[in-house]
């Protein structure tokens, strides 16, 4: 896990991770959440709706911010506060996601870094989504 302080932060400072959206993640988010909206559990029935199979659920890419924020960047000193996200396209059991972090902004007063998170699928070659995430930084573990 890494441990980035609020101090080492510099706005323009870029991280990147890749996570893949296997079969595994997405049945522990089935048992986790339930959603059997026939889009993400009916191959045929989104088939017949435009897209090439069962569409993995955009909460998945939330989980994959949660993860990048907690872990990644800015690490274990950090409380994930907001998060604004737009889905772009859909994504699928098997595709490759790259989340690609820039810090856009830091509030000193509050020890808030603000990221800017381009979400690619790079299978797809596509974008997933665009977010912006807001960040409290703990001090010394408080």
């Amino acid at each position: 896990m890494k441990n980035y302080s609020y101090k080492e932060i510099q706005e323009g400072t870029k991280k990147s991770r890749e996570y893949e959206i296997s079969a595994d993640v997405y049945a522990h988010f089935m048992d986790a959440f339930k959603d059997t909206n026939p889009l993400h559990i009916d191959d045929g029935y989104a088939r017949a709706h435009g897209f090439t199979g069962r569409v993995a659920h955009g909460a998945i890419l939330n989980g994959f911010i949660s993860h990048f924020v907690g872990v990644e960047f800015p690490g274990k000193n950090s409380l994930l506060q907001s998060v604004q996200i737009q889905y772009k396209a859909p994504n699928y059991i098997g595709d490759t996601i790259a989340l690609e972090a820039k810090v856009t902004q830091k509030v000193d007063a509050l020890k808030v870094v603000v990221l800017t998170i381009h979400i690619l699928n790079r299978t797809q070659n596509t974008t997933s989504a665009q977010a912006t995430v807001q960040v409290g930084m703990l001090e010394n573990g408080k």
